[in-house]
Protein backbone atom coordinates (compact mmCIF):
# COMPACT_ATOMS: atom_id res chain seq x y z
CA UNK A 1 0.00 0.00 0.00
CA UNK A 2 1.84 3.35 -1.38
CA UNK A 3 1.93 6.39 1.15
CA UNK A 4 -0.57 8.25 -0.35
CA UNK A 5 -3.55 5.98 0.00
CA UNK A 6 -1.81 5.26 3.93
CA UNK A 7 -2.77 9.10 4.17
CA UNK A 8 -6.04 9.63 2.40
CA UNK A 9 -7.19 6.58 4.99
CA UNK A 10 -5.91 8.63 7.86
CA UNK A 11 -8.06 11.41 6.80
CA UNK A 12 -10.94 9.55 5.92
CA UNK A 13 -11.35 8.92 9.85
CA UNK A 14 -11.76 12.71 10.52
CA UNK A 15 -14.96 14.22 10.44
CA UNK A 16 -15.73 17.64 8.99
CA UNK A 17 -14.67 19.92 12.18
CA UNK A 18 -11.75 17.41 12.43
CA UNK A 19 -10.62 18.16 9.01
CA UNK A 20 -11.19 21.90 8.83
CA UNK A 21 -8.86 21.81 11.91
CA UNK A 22 -5.92 19.51 10.03
CA UNK A 23 -6.18 22.01 7.32
CA UNK A 24 -5.75 25.23 9.61
CA UNK A 25 -2.49 23.95 10.96
CA UNK A 26 -1.08 23.03 7.24
CA UNK A 27 -2.04 27.12 6.35
CA UNK A 28 -0.31 27.86 9.56
CA UNK A 29 2.35 25.45 9.54
CA UNK A 30 2.74 22.46 11.40
CA UNK A 31 5.91 22.90 12.78
CA UNK A 32 7.73 26.22 12.99
CA UNK A 33 10.04 25.15 10.54
CA UNK A 34 7.63 23.56 8.62
CA UNK A 35 6.35 25.58 5.22
CA UNK A 36 2.79 26.36 5.71
CA UNK A 37 0.79 25.58 2.18
CA UNK A 38 -1.48 28.31 1.18
CA UNK A 39 -4.94 29.08 2.34
CA UNK A 40 -6.08 28.99 -0.91
CA UNK A 41 -4.32 26.04 -2.01
CA UNK A 42 -6.89 24.25 0.50
CA UNK A 43 -9.90 26.03 0.12
CA UNK A 44 -13.32 23.68 -0.73
CA UNK A 45 -10.40 20.83 -1.07
CA UNK A 46 -11.30 17.50 -0.51
CA UNK A 47 -9.11 15.09 1.74
CA UNK A 48 -7.73 13.53 -1.72
CA UNK A 49 -6.83 17.53 -2.49
CA UNK A 50 -5.23 17.94 0.25
CA UNK A 51 -3.39 14.91 0.02
CA UNK A 52 -2.05 15.67 -3.35
CA UNK A 53 -1.07 19.37 -1.87
CA UNK A 54 1.04 17.39 1.27
CA UNK A 55 2.95 15.69 -1.42
CA UNK A 56 3.14 18.53 -3.50
CA UNK A 57 4.65 20.67 -0.81
CA UNK A 58 6.61 17.84 0.99
CA UNK A 59 7.39 15.41 -0.77
CA UNK A 60 9.00 12.48 1.31
CA UNK A 61 7.93 14.65 4.51
CA UNK A 62 4.06 14.57 3.95
CA UNK A 63 3.28 11.40 6.39
CA UNK A 64 5.60 12.83 9.09
CA UNK A 65 3.87 16.16 8.64
CA UNK A 66 0.84 14.54 8.61
CA UNK A 67 1.56 12.72 11.77
CA UNK A 68 2.58 15.93 13.44
CA UNK A 69 -0.58 17.95 12.53
CA UNK A 70 -2.60 14.75 13.83
CA UNK A 71 -0.90 14.66 17.48
CA UNK A 72 -1.45 18.74 17.01
CA UNK A 73 -5.56 17.81 16.94
CA UNK A 74 -4.88 14.98 19.79
CA UNK A 75 -5.46 12.70 17.50
CA UNK A 76 -2.80 10.36 19.29
CA UNK A 77 -4.21 7.35 18.72
CA UNK A 78 -4.49 7.86 14.52
CA UNK A 79 -0.89 9.40 14.56
CA UNK A 80 0.33 6.60 15.92
CA UNK A 81 -1.43 4.04 13.48
CA UNK A 82 -0.89 6.49 10.56
CA UNK A 83 2.76 6.53 11.58
CA UNK A 84 3.30 2.71 11.94
CA UNK A 85 1.51 2.44 8.57
CA UNK A 86 3.75 4.54 6.77
CA UNK A 87 6.77 2.66 8.01
CA UNK A 88 6.00 -0.50 7.09
CA UNK A 89 5.59 1.02 3.50
CA UNK A 90 8.63 2.96 3.63
CA UNK A 91 11.68 1.03 5.37
CA UNK A 92 13.04 -2.07 4.55
CA UNK A 93 12.68 -5.31 7.04
CA UNK A 94 15.86 -5.37 9.03
CA UNK A 95 14.68 -7.74 11.47
CA UNK A 96 17.51 -10.06 10.35
CA UNK A 97 20.06 -7.89 10.91
CA UNK A 98 23.08 -7.97 13.16
CA UNK A 99 23.63 -4.23 14.53
CA UNK A 100 20.40 -2.28 15.43
CA UNK A 101 20.17 0.34 12.65
CA UNK A 102 21.25 4.12 14.23
CA UNK A 103 19.10 6.89 13.22
CA UNK A 104 20.15 9.23 10.06
CA UNK A 105 22.20 12.23 11.38
CA UNK A 106 19.70 15.04 12.91
CA UNK A 107 20.37 19.00 11.74
CA UNK A 108 21.00 19.91 15.64
CA UNK A 109 18.50 22.97 16.02
CA UNK A 110 21.16 24.43 18.75
CA UNK A 111 24.16 25.29 16.91
CA UNK A 112 23.16 24.01 13.05
CA UNK A 113 25.55 20.74 13.25
CA UNK A 114 24.06 17.19 12.73
CA UNK A 115 23.25 15.02 15.34
CA UNK A 116 25.51 11.80 14.90
CA UNK A 117 25.32 8.84 17.35
CA UNK A 118 28.77 7.53 17.83
CA UNK A 119 27.89 3.78 18.07
CA UNK A 120 29.49 1.48 20.34
CA UNK A 121 32.15 -1.03 19.36
CA UNK A 122 31.54 -4.18 19.62
CA UNK A 123 35.02 -5.59 21.39
CA UNK A 124 34.22 -2.61 23.74
CA UNK A 125 30.81 -4.57 24.77
CA UNK A 126 32.08 -7.59 25.61
CA UNK A 127 34.94 -5.86 27.38
CA UNK A 128 32.21 -4.02 29.66
CA UNK A 129 29.87 -6.87 29.89
CA UNK A 130 32.72 -9.41 31.01
CA UNK A 131 35.40 -7.18 33.38
CA UNK A 132 32.19 -6.02 34.93
CA UNK A 133 29.48 -8.17 35.15
CA UNK A 134 28.52 -8.07 38.52
CA UNK A 135 28.38 -4.22 38.40
CA UNK A 136 26.76 -3.16 35.00
CA UNK A 137 23.24 -4.06 33.65
CA UNK A 138 23.64 -6.66 31.56
CA UNK A 139 21.21 -6.55 28.01
CA UNK A 140 18.68 -9.65 27.91
CA UNK A 141 19.57 -10.11 23.77
CA UNK A 142 22.30 -9.14 21.85
CA UNK A 143 20.16 -5.92 20.53
CA UNK A 144 18.70 -3.46 22.45
CA UNK A 145 15.11 -4.04 23.71
CA UNK A 146 13.44 -1.97 25.14
CA UNK A 147 10.26 0.64 24.81
CA UNK A 148 9.66 4.41 25.36
CA UNK A 149 7.51 6.85 26.24
CA UNK A 150 7.19 9.83 25.20
CA UNK A 151 4.62 12.66 26.69
CA UNK A 152 4.60 16.35 25.18
CA UNK A 153 2.19 19.40 25.83
CA UNK A 154 2.90 21.57 23.17
CA UNK A 155 -0.68 23.46 23.08
CA UNK A 156 -2.97 23.97 25.81
CA UNK A 157 -6.90 24.92 26.10
CA UNK A 158 -5.56 28.60 27.16
CA UNK A 159 -3.49 29.47 24.47
CA UNK A 160 -1.21 31.73 26.87
CA UNK A 161 -0.06 28.67 28.17
CA UNK A 162 0.93 27.41 24.52
CA UNK A 163 4.59 25.70 24.46
CA UNK A 164 6.74 27.40 21.86
CA UNK A 165 9.55 25.02 20.72
CA UNK A 166 8.40 22.15 22.53
CA UNK A 167 8.00 20.17 19.30
CA UNK A 168 12.03 20.50 18.91
CA UNK A 169 11.98 18.78 22.40
CA UNK A 170 9.57 15.72 20.64
CA UNK A 171 11.85 15.65 17.57
CA UNK A 172 14.90 15.19 19.19
CA UNK A 173 13.93 13.33 22.07
CA UNK A 174 12.05 10.95 19.86
CA UNK A 175 15.29 10.59 17.07
CA UNK A 176 17.42 9.95 20.65
CA UNK A 177 15.39 6.94 21.35
CA UNK A 178 15.49 5.02 18.63
CA UNK A 179 18.96 5.86 17.80
CA UNK A 180 19.39 4.09 21.06
CA UNK A 181 17.37 1.34 19.80
CA UNK A 182 14.00 1.88 21.78
CA UNK A 183 10.41 1.54 20.34
CA UNK A 184 9.13 5.05 21.14
CA UNK A 185 5.53 5.43 22.26
CA UNK A 186 4.20 9.29 21.61
CA UNK A 187 1.66 11.39 23.01
CA UNK A 188 0.89 14.63 22.71
CA UNK A 189 -1.14 17.22 24.28
CA UNK A 190 -2.81 15.17 27.59
CA UNK A 191 -4.65 16.32 30.40
CA UNK A 192 -2.92 15.49 34.20
CA UNK A 193 -5.43 12.25 33.99
CA UNK A 194 -4.95 11.46 30.42
CA UNK A 195 -1.18 11.37 31.38
CA UNK A 196 -1.31 8.74 34.50
CA UNK A 197 -3.34 6.71 32.16
CA UNK A 198 -0.92 6.48 29.43
CA UNK A 199 1.81 5.92 32.14
CA UNK A 200 -0.47 3.35 33.53
CA UNK A 201 -0.93 1.74 30.21
CA UNK A 202 2.86 1.50 29.31
CA UNK A 203 3.53 -0.36 32.79
CA UNK A 204 1.33 -2.84 31.55
CA UNK A 205 2.83 -3.42 28.18
CA UNK A 206 3.77 -6.95 27.62
CA UNK A 207 7.05 -5.96 25.78
CA UNK A 208 8.72 -4.91 29.00
CA UNK A 209 8.80 -8.92 29.60
CA UNK A 210 11.49 -9.29 27.37
CA UNK A 211 13.16 -5.31 27.34
CA UNK A 212 16.26 -4.46 29.27
CA UNK A 213 15.54 -1.27 29.74
CA UNK A 214 12.97 1.47 29.96
CA UNK A 215 12.55 5.37 29.05
CA UNK A 216 9.77 7.33 30.03
CA UNK A 217 9.88 11.34 28.85
CA UNK A 218 7.62 14.13 30.39
CA UNK A 219 7.65 17.33 28.99
CA UNK A 220 5.35 20.25 29.70
CA UNK A 221 4.89 22.74 32.30
CA UNK A 222 5.58 21.68 35.91
CA UNK A 223 4.70 22.98 39.29
CA UNK A 224 5.56 22.82 42.73
CA UNK A 225 2.33 21.85 44.61
CA UNK A 226 2.34 20.70 48.44
CA UNK A 227 6.41 19.87 47.95
CA UNK A 228 5.47 17.50 45.13
CA UNK A 229 6.24 17.73 41.55
CA UNK A 230 3.33 18.17 38.99
CA UNK A 231 3.61 18.17 35.19
CA UNK A 232 0.54 20.29 33.85
CA UNK A 233 -2.21 19.30 31.74
CA UNK A 234 -3.44 20.95 29.02
CA UNK A 235 -7.02 22.09 30.22
CA UNK A 236 -4.93 23.55 33.13
CA UNK A 237 -5.25 27.63 34.32
CA UNK A 238 -3.97 28.92 37.62
CA UNK A 239 -7.11 30.44 38.45
CA UNK A 240 -9.92 28.11 36.43
CA UNK A 241 -8.86 24.66 36.68
CA UNK A 242 -5.65 24.67 38.76
CA UNK A 243 -6.05 20.63 39.39
CA UNK A 244 -5.26 19.48 35.58
CA UNK A 245 -2.11 17.72 36.74
CA UNK A 246 -0.15 14.78 36.73
CA UNK A 247 2.12 14.36 40.06
CA UNK A 248 5.87 12.82 38.64
CA UNK A 249 5.67 10.31 41.56
CA UNK A 250 3.07 8.58 40.34
CA UNK A 251 5.71 7.51 37.70
CA UNK A 252 7.57 5.61 39.90
CA UNK A 253 4.70 4.08 41.28
CA UNK A 254 3.27 2.71 38.30
CA UNK A 255 6.70 1.55 37.31
CA UNK A 256 7.81 -0.30 40.77
CA UNK A 257 8.49 -3.84 41.70
CA UNK A 258 4.49 -4.30 42.37
CA UNK A 259 2.63 -2.70 39.87
CA UNK A 260 4.94 -3.27 36.81
CA UNK A 261 6.96 -6.85 37.77
CA UNK A 262 8.03 -7.04 34.13
CA UNK A 263 10.60 -4.20 34.39
CA UNK A 264 12.09 -5.34 37.91
CA UNK A 265 15.70 -5.60 37.68
CA UNK A 266 16.12 -3.43 34.54
CA UNK A 267 16.81 0.15 34.51
CA UNK A 268 13.80 2.84 34.35
CA UNK A 269 15.11 6.02 32.96
CA UNK A 270 12.74 9.15 33.86
CA UNK A 271 13.67 12.39 32.23
CA UNK A 272 11.40 15.54 32.84
CA UNK A 273 11.73 18.85 31.05
CA UNK A 274 9.04 21.52 33.34
CA UNK A 275 9.69 24.35 35.43
CA UNK A 276 9.65 23.39 39.22
CA UNK A 277 7.80 26.65 40.43
CA UNK A 278 6.23 26.39 43.97
CA UNK A 279 7.05 26.37 47.47
CA UNK A 280 10.28 26.94 48.37
CA UNK A 281 12.09 23.91 50.52
CA UNK A 282 13.72 21.05 49.83
CA UNK A 283 12.84 18.05 48.01
CA UNK A 284 10.57 16.09 50.11
CA UNK A 285 11.53 12.41 49.34
CA UNK A 286 9.89 9.43 51.23
CA UNK A 287 11.30 6.03 51.11
CA UNK A 288 8.80 3.23 50.59
CA UNK A 289 9.64 -0.13 52.32
CA UNK A 290 8.75 -3.07 51.22
CA UNK A 291 5.36 -4.48 52.67
CA UNK A 292 5.65 -8.26 52.80
CA UNK A 293 7.94 -9.31 49.60
CA UNK A 294 11.22 -9.12 51.18
CA UNK A 295 13.06 -10.85 48.35
CA UNK A 296 12.30 -7.77 46.01
CA UNK A 297 12.54 -3.84 46.58
CA UNK A 298 9.44 -1.99 46.14
CA UNK A 299 10.87 0.68 44.28
CA UNK A 300 14.71 -0.31 42.64
CA UNK A 301 16.65 0.01 39.58
CA UNK A 302 14.94 3.85 38.74
CA UNK A 303 16.85 6.86 37.59
CA UNK A 304 15.41 10.28 37.25
CA UNK A 305 16.87 13.55 35.37
CA UNK A 306 14.94 16.66 35.87
CA UNK A 307 15.76 20.01 33.82
CA UNK A 308 15.92 21.98 37.08
CA UNK A 309 16.77 21.85 41.04
CA UNK A 310 13.52 22.76 42.97
CA UNK A 311 11.67 26.10 42.77
CA UNK A 312 13.55 27.21 39.77
CA UNK A 313 12.44 27.77 36.39
CA UNK A 314 13.51 25.96 33.41
CA UNK A 315 14.33 27.83 29.83
CA UNK A 316 12.71 27.09 26.64
CA UNK A 317 13.74 28.47 23.20
CA UNK A 318 11.41 28.97 21.06
CA UNK A 319 13.45 28.25 17.99
CA UNK A 320 15.46 25.50 19.13
CA UNK A 321 13.69 23.98 22.06
CA UNK A 322 14.73 23.01 25.58
CA UNK A 323 18.52 23.53 27.23
CA UNK A 324 17.73 20.66 29.00
CA UNK A 325 16.83 18.50 25.87
CA UNK A 326 19.57 19.38 23.70
CA UNK A 327 22.38 18.82 25.79
CA UNK A 328 21.47 15.66 26.41
CA UNK A 329 21.12 14.97 22.70
CA UNK A 330 24.46 16.62 22.63
CA UNK A 331 25.95 14.21 24.89
CA UNK A 332 24.23 11.44 24.43
CA UNK A 333 25.60 11.31 20.47
CA UNK A 334 28.98 12.40 21.85
CA UNK A 335 29.53 10.00 24.80
CA UNK A 336 26.92 7.06 25.19
CA UNK A 337 29.15 4.38 23.12
CA UNK A 338 31.78 4.56 26.31
CA UNK A 339 30.18 5.98 29.27
CA UNK A 340 26.97 4.60 31.83
CA UNK A 341 24.04 6.78 32.13
CA UNK A 342 25.60 8.53 35.15
CA UNK A 343 28.36 9.63 33.57
CA UNK A 344 26.47 10.74 31.03
CA UNK A 345 24.11 13.05 33.02
CA UNK A 346 26.89 14.20 35.13
CA UNK A 347 28.42 15.47 31.74
CA UNK A 348 24.99 17.16 30.42
CA UNK A 349 25.05 18.81 34.17
CA UNK A 350 28.67 20.17 34.20
CA UNK A 351 28.00 21.55 30.35
CA UNK A 352 24.93 23.45 31.72
CA UNK A 353 27.05 24.49 34.43
CA UNK A 354 29.58 25.83 32.23
CA UNK A 355 29.32 26.60 29.12
CA UNK A 356 28.43 30.53 28.05
CA UNK A 357 26.06 31.37 25.13
CA UNK A 358 22.64 29.68 26.04
CA UNK A 359 21.42 31.84 28.38
CA UNK A 360 22.77 34.08 31.21
CA UNK A 361 21.23 32.59 34.19
CA UNK A 362 23.12 29.31 35.44
CA UNK A 363 20.81 26.34 35.16
CA UNK A 364 21.36 23.57 36.95
CA UNK A 365 19.40 19.66 36.14
CA UNK A 366 18.94 17.59 38.84
CA UNK A 367 19.21 13.81 39.56
CA UNK A 368 16.28 12.86 41.79
CA UNK A 369 15.13 9.70 43.83
CA UNK A 370 18.08 7.51 42.04
CA UNK A 371 18.01 3.95 43.00
CA UNK A 372 20.30 2.26 40.29
CA UNK A 373 22.45 -0.59 41.80
CA UNK A 374 25.03 -1.34 38.73
CA UNK A 375 26.38 0.71 35.98
CA UNK A 376 23.95 0.86 32.42
CA UNK A 377 25.60 1.04 29.72
CA UNK A 378 23.31 2.20 26.27
CA UNK A 379 25.57 0.36 23.56
CA UNK A 380 24.14 2.61 20.85
CA UNK A 381 24.16 0.93 17.41
CA UNK A 382 24.33 -2.86 18.76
Amino acid sequence: MEASKILLEALEELNKAELKRFIWHLSKGVTPDTKPIPSAKLEEADRQDVVDSMEQYYSADAGKIAVQALRNLNQNDLAKRLESKLQEVQQPAQENTRHAPVPEPQLSQTDGKQHNMTPSSQEFKCKILQDMRDEVYIPTTSQRKGSALLITNVYFDYEEYNRKGAERDEENMEWLLKALGYNVEIHRNLSGDEIDKKVRDFSKRSEHQDSDSTFVVLMSHGKRINNRDAIVGVRYHEKLIPGDVYFVDETFSHLNSVNCPALIDKPKVILIQACRGGHKGGVDVHDQVPESDSWVHREKDFICFMSTLPDTVSYRNPATGSHFINYIVEVFCEWAHKHDIMELFRKVTRGMETRPGRTDDKLLPCLERTSLTRKFYLFPGL
